[in-house]
């Protein structure tokens, strides 16, 4: 009988290692990032609130004007977009620190500054009024632009509902009314506080949180789920490769050279290319499977 080998897996320790210096690279804040949990949350969370480069076709709402001193920095926006190129350094800059964004964890609305040139790093000059807007794969809705206020103001959502209603049918509970109606300022309160409300149109139509809602913790819930879903990816390869036991070594056999340890085999993660792998440094050879997954400057090129 086949002597079981000895199998140890570094791949979350690995992985993080790795999307911390991707993180970096964009030129985001990491100093905070001090255990392999908060890398791969943050990762998930900028994985969330980044805007990937891609070609979108831009919808305008009925209402929709652009004051004339934004003029030139929407037109700029508009080209980036159309083109597919990176619009992430119209987003504010606490996206650096990946700070609470109630409007966009709540709502699942992108707010995008319209000045005309860069000013400090990554980013362009802060503009008084701001695009509010819902990105899809291949679409941005432009919803208005407001001075740089009213991140609670349901007339955002009034104007989606009259314009795109398909955008926020998933998101409407039916039979259900609130026993109150919440204010703006109470609900920036419950946001600030981690608290998921719900909100009631003028129509009647009540919706949950668009954009996933917000944790206790004041992060985005849709990216924490992405973070619970990587984790039982890693855990999938572990025991796809436990799986193998005492035939690992047959299974992966190393193409152009020997093992140099039948007995002993030790996974991590190793980015090469648009892949991340899991690599057997004892034997300098790969597991069978792969993830394909971009870099995050690749996808949002900050």
């Amino acid at each position: 009988m086949a002597a079981i080998p000895n199998l140890t897996f570094k791949l979350e320790s690995s992985l993080a290692k790795i999307f911390k210096k991707e993180i970096e690279d964009l030129g985001f804040d990491v100093s905070s990032l001090a255990k392999d949990e908060d890398v791969l949350k943050a990762y998930c969370s900028y994985s969330y609130r980044l805007l990937e480069n891609r070609p979108r076709t831009i919808h305008k709402a009925d209402t929709f004007v652009c004051p004339d001193e934004v003029k030139v920095g929407l037109t700029w926006l508009e080209s980036k977009l159309t083109k597919g190129e990176s619009v992430n350094p119209h987003l504010n800059c606490a996206t650096k620190k990946d700070k609470l964004d109630g409007l966009l964890y709540d709502w699942g609305i992108h707010h995008l500054h319209l000045g005309e040139k860069f000013s400090s790093p990554g980013f362009v000059e802060r503009s008084g009024p701001v695009l509010f807007a819902m990105f899809r794969q291949d679409d941005v809705f432009f919803i208005d632009i407001r001075d740089h206020e009213g991140w609670s103001d349901k007339s955002l959502l009034e104007i989606v509902n009259r314009n795109w209603p398909e955008l926020i049918e998933r998101y409407w509970l039916k039979g259900v009314r609130p026993e109150a109606s919440l204010s703006a300022n109470d609900l920036t309160a419950t946001r600030k506080g981690g608290i998921n409300t719900i909100v009631e149109l003028s129509d009647g139509k009540v919706l949950v949180s668009i954009g996933g809602g917000i944790t206790t913790a004041k992060t985005s819930l849709a990216a924490m789920d992405s973070y619970v879903e990587l984790k039982r990816a890693l855990y999938d390869v572990e025991k796809e490769i436990r799986s193998c036991g005492s035939k690992l070594a047959t299974h992966v056999s190393p193409k152009d050279h020997p093992f140099r340890d039948k007995t002993s085999f030790v996974f991590v993660c190793k980015r090469v290319g648009d892949e991340i792998s899991f690599y057997d440094v004892v034997n300098n050879n790969y597991w069978q499977s792969c993830w394909k997954v971009k870099t995050l400057k690749e996808r949002y090129g900050i």
